[in-house]
């Protein structure tokens, strides 16, 4: 059994607005992350056009996609009002990044020659220039993360997610949900998660109405959680994790947060002008 965090008053949640954890003065942004990968992307594109390899583009093997830029956690409030209205609710990235180079899509696939460059499986080249260690995606990532983080907070903030869905506050919360859900003729569902990432509506394009089922499935999913305070109990027991994870690694998040910050002014240095 976990050992469970003491915690206070439980708030009744019933908006949308952010709530603060102790691990976000310590977290990374999304932008900066994608600021990172995008400048990490021109580096080695720069590299790989120093090996001879001419035609490569920053985009020729993307190593990230819009998708890695989305907050997750297992449980947001859903405004039933609105979820009856448009089903479940779809967060966007942060906003874009420009593409280096000024493309959308690379005008040519690679050349296996040109993969193995990239990823240092070859150290030949057309030029006298040796392919470097982890091929030009290796010196891409060290030209930005040019100093080791002692600890990732995100990964810290994983941890509080999955110990906070093992605790027994959080189960009976779960269990209030499914006994709502089987009073609204929905007893086939028995995870809000699982359920919130249903192919039916997850795979609906963006701008794409949501037909009457979701919309129905939405409505009383956002309901039942609200009427057993399934976010409110989820995050207060979330935050009660990650104070205790803060406590315990608080000298290497204030190290990451001090290295993290120079692999971002690194990024910056390495996009500007292009």
């Amino acid at each position: 059994m976990i050992d469970e965090p003491v915690v206070g008053e439980i708030p009744k949640i019933s908006d949308s607005g952010k709530i603060p954890m102790p691990l976000d003065p310590y977290t990374s942004s999304m932008m900066d992350l994608k600021t990172i990968d995008v400048a990490q992307e021109a580096a080695a594109a720069d590299c790989m056009r120093a090996l001879g390899h001419t035609g490569w583009t920053a985009n020729m093997l993307r190593t990230w996609d819009e998708e890695s830029y989305k907050e997750f956690d297992f449980f947001e409030y859903i405004n039933p009002e609105e979820a009856a209205r448009s089903g479940y609710p779809r967060p966007p990235a942060e906003s874009t990044l420009r593409v280096t180079d000024g493309e959308k899509a690379p005008k040519k696939s690679p050349t296996s020659r040109e993969v193995e460059a990239f990823e240092g499986i070859r150290t030949g080249t057309t030029t006298d220039r040796a392919v470097p260690e982890g091929g030009c995606l290796g010196e891409g990532q060290r030209k930005v993360r040019d100093e080791a983080l002692p600890i990732d907070a995100r990964s810290l903030a994983a941890d509080a997610r999955k110990s906070a869905m093992q605790d027994s506050r959080v189960k009976a919360a779960l269990d209030s949900w499914r006994s709502c859900m089987r009073k609204n003729g929905l007893q086939q569902h028995q995870d809000p998660v699982i359920l919130r990432l249903n192919f039916l509506w997850v795979s609906r394009k963006a701008g794409t109405p949501a037909d009457d089922r979701e919309r129905q499935t939405a409505a009383v999913d956002a309901r039942c959680q609200q009427e057993v305070n399934l976010v409110g109990v989820y995050k207060t027991v979330r935050a009660a994790y990650e104070a205790r994870l803060v406590d315990a690694n608080k000298s290497k998040l204030i190290q990451k947060k001090a290295i993290f910050e120079g692999w971002v002014r690194n990024a910056e240095s390495v996009l500007a002008g292009r």
